[in-house]
């Protein structure tokens, strides 16, 4: 039996904190979303703020209006995640994601109402955008992250069986062969001690689907 085929028969625990908002992690999440369909993968959901991330620096408009719809959509996410099933996370984070990513909709309340009452979640729940209330559990789910991760970083961090690290970042969504090699080798990574870090070029937006 190879070491691919070893981890296929066992449970890896993946924990993976995103920002609702970033295109990059929206891949990252569907790969993970694909990679779970083909390996044994305990898949749980936190919410990172790239608008936490980056409170206080000078940014352009559109790097600004960015920041607003992370904070929004993360309010609408933690309200799902404290008021209703702490499960319906993912799945209204991928319907407002459809609308979002796939669609170019605005970050609003008929986008939120839309997803929420898709996943079967209370629609009023689409007015959380707007509540500061819910900040504290924002900024506490990221930080949590930054714990794991052990350092500053962006969106998404993944952790595997423990281990954490940004990324991966992907310029666009694998098949499904493609997703649970990739996995598989994202896998050996994480465990292997020594590693740090690898790299290449890109350019470009990533094809969100």
């Amino acid at each position: 039996m190879t070491d691919a085929e070893s981890g296929a028969q066992r449970t890896v625990v993946v924990d993976v904190w995103f920002d609702p908002v970033c295109p990059y992690t929206w891949v990252t999440t569907r790969w993970l979303a694909t990679a779970a369909q083909r390996r044994r993968v305990e898949l749980r959901w936190h919410l990172m703020s790239l608008a936490v991330l980056n409170a206080g620096k000078n940014m352009g408009e559109e790097e600004t209006a960015e920041m607003a719809d992370s904070r929004a959509a993360s309010r609408l996410l933690a309200a799902v995640a404290q008021e209703q099933d702490g499960d319906l996370l993912s799945t209204v984070y991928t319907a407002m994601g459809e609308r979002y990513h796939r669609r170019a909709q605005q970050m609003d309340h008929d986008l939120a109402s839309a997803a929420l009452a898709e996943c079967g979640a209370d629609p009023t729940l689409a007015d959380a955008m707007e509540d500061s209330s819910y900040d504290d559990y924002v900024e506490r789910s990221h930080a949590a992250g930054q714990r794991a991760l052990g350092d500053t970083g962006g969106s998404p961090i993944v952790s595997i069986d423990g281990t954490a690290f940004f990324g991966p970042v992907l310029m666009s969504i694998p098949g499904s062969d493609e997703a649970a090699s990739l996995f598989d080798a994202v896998t050996a990574l994480g465990h292997a001690g020594a590693f740090s870090q690898i790299k290449r070029p890109r350019s470009g937006a990533p094809d969100v689907g």
